[in-house]
């Protein structure tokens, strides 16, 4: 048995916080039903520990969910059992962790589960918006319309992570060849240089003295320097996998120029495409909206939509929820605005959409021309340093002479 939090409306409106035991997803959401609970929220209950989620396992690639979701597309258009297809799909997938998950849904339908529920069990690598949205697709017999729009959101997020993934690349790559350089200077080209010269009975200058004590202790000390960096990142990345972490990180990166503004094109554009699809099938936006906060991988913005879903619960609009945090885009709280006015949000929210995908690129195009000159530069000033401390002990003994 398993433990399933919930929160749900009762029958005469108020509303309920619980957990209940269960043997799948599937059993508790019809326990709640039989307690004429309306559910709003229903997931397995985890775990937490200092460092996160220790039941978190490796999630499906975007790329891979959108070929996923094209490919049982057809099989479904083709009239050829699901099942059979599935397991046909599993055979000829090159990735292992998608074969595997594939393999374990069409066991959980043979025994009784749907393949929505399969999609949302705790150990499933897929995102829990897929499997609302093949809920949907399964109980209102569209299941093949739905997977061909995942596949194409699926397919643009991956189009935005790979653009992020080249925009950080460039600067990593610059970072760690300057420190390699930095390293091999100090350490063995300056230190040679430097014991001619004193030799020759020159005076090192300030600057020179620190850059060779610098390489010194660099030399000496390269293996304690790699592991306090290796444990640096190792720690730093844990940190900002807990909430106070991803907290932290997510305001510092919301104040950086451009960047910001990047970030928050990208995390309007989630919410827009995410609340697209859920207004466009039917989906209950109650429960939808803790799908699409799961989409948006910023803090902010979940806390945001999380309070917006309070808002909706005491009856208030999604927009003027939206608009207490100031995070979200004011043209987009306004259109969202009107759209729940006028009954198109669903127009709205894909138009809305499309213009964000075309500003986050505008954003990140101007941050990678931004990087280049920026790495040139801060590389530029690392040589100048170098190079002044190895000229200036030369200008003394030139001056003595």
């Amino acid at each position: 048995m398993s433990k399933y939090s919930y929160t749900g409306i009762m029958l005469n409106g108020s509303k309920t916080k619980g957990i209940v035991e269960a043997k799948s997803l599937s059993d508790a959401r019809n326990q709640l039903k039989a307690k004429k609970i309306r559910i709003v929220d229903l997931k397995e209950k985890n775990e937490q520990s200092l460092f996160g989620n220790k039941n978190k396992r490796k999630k499906l690639k975007a790329d891979s969910i959108s070929h996923f979701c094209r490919q049982f597309a057809i099989i479904i258009s083709s009239g050829i059992n699901s099942l059979i297809g599935l397991e046909t799909l599993a055979k000829r997938t090159e990735n292992k962790l998608l074969s595997s998950e594939i393999n374990r849904i069409v066991d959980s339908v043979r025994k009784g589960s749907t393949i929505a529920d399969a999609m949302l069990e705790k150990n499933s690598k897929f995102p829990r918006l897929l499997g609302a949205m093949v809920a949907t697709g399964e109980e209102t017999g569209t299941l093949e319309s739905v997977l061909k729009s995942m596949a194409v959101f699926y397919e643009r997020e991956h189009r935005i992570n790979q653009k992020i993934k080249n925009a950080s690349t460039y600067p990593a790559i610059v970072g760690i060849l300057s420190l390699v350089m930095l390293f091999i200077f100090t350490s063995f080209i300056i230190p040679q240089m430097m014991k001619s010269i004193l030799e020759i009975g020159a005076e090192l200058p300030l600057s020179t003295k620190i850059i060779m004590a610098l390489g010194n202790f660099m030399g000496k000390w390269w293996w304690l320097i790699l592991i306090l960096i290796g444990t640096g990142i190792y720690v730093l990345l844990q940190y900002i996998k807990t909430p106070l972490g991803r907290a932290h990180k997510d305001r510092v990166i919301n104040k950086v120029p451009l960047l910001g503004k990047g970030i928050s094109s990208i995390v309007a554009m989630r919410f827009s495409r995410s609340l697209y699809l859920f207004v466009a099938t039917g989906y209950p936006l109650l429960q939808g909206l803790d799908h699409i906060k799961a989409t948006l991988n910023n803090s902010i913005a979940e806390k945001a939509v999380a309070e917006a879903k309070e808002g909706l619960i005491r009856g208030e609009t999604l927009a003027e929820n939206l608009e207490k945090h100031n995070y979200f885009d004011s043209v987009l709280i306004q259109m969202i605005a009107i759209g729940e006015q006028t009954g198109q949000l669903e127009t709205i929210s894909s138009q809305m959409a499309e213009f964000y995908e075309h500003e986050s690129d505008i954003y990140l195009t101007r941050l990678v021309s931004m990087i280049e000159p920026i790495m040139i530069i801060i590389v530029g000033i690392m040589v100048a340093i170098l190079v002044i401390s190895v000229f200036l002990p030369m200008l003394s003994i030139y001056d003595a002479l």
